[in-house]
């Protein structure tokens, strides 16, 4: 007899413990997601019941974020605080360029010396 021939009946493979918490977690998915639409109707058909006595209301989902507000006719636009030009107190532009501000620690305000240009990484353009 040639036992080469014959085979064991295999098992059904056992689904790992991975692949089951996996299945497991889709369901669950699923289950969530039919149970909140069932909510969701009945809650629009509470809000349509109001609606139609004269009350307003609005079903919105928590943390969703607002439409942003248009701006009023009226707003200001913010104030750009770059300096473009020539300094008023040195009468010549810098690289990079400063402003009026940039002598604010001078007790009497004059022009940069060369030193004090290099001193605070700039050169005149």
């Amino acid at each position: 007899m040639n036992f080469e021939v014959f085979t064991v009946a295999k098992e059904p493979e056992k689904q790992s413990a991975l692949q089951q918490i996996k299945k497991l977690d889709e369901e669950r998915a699923k289950l969530l997601e039919r149970a909140k639409g069932d909510a969701l109707a009945r809650a629009e058909e509470a809000i349509n019941e109001l609606i139609s006595l004269g009350y307003e209301y609005e079903l919105i989902e928590y943390g969703a974020k607002e439409k942003a507000k248009p701006r009023k006719a009226g707003a200001r636009k913010p104030i750009d605080h770059t300096p473009k030009g020539m300094c008023p107190i040195c009468e010549y532009a810098t690289n990079p360029p400063h402003d009026k501000r940039s002598h604010r620690a001078q007790t009497k305000k004059k022009p940069f010396t060369d030193a004090e240009l290099e001193q605070r990484s700039m050169e005149r353009a």
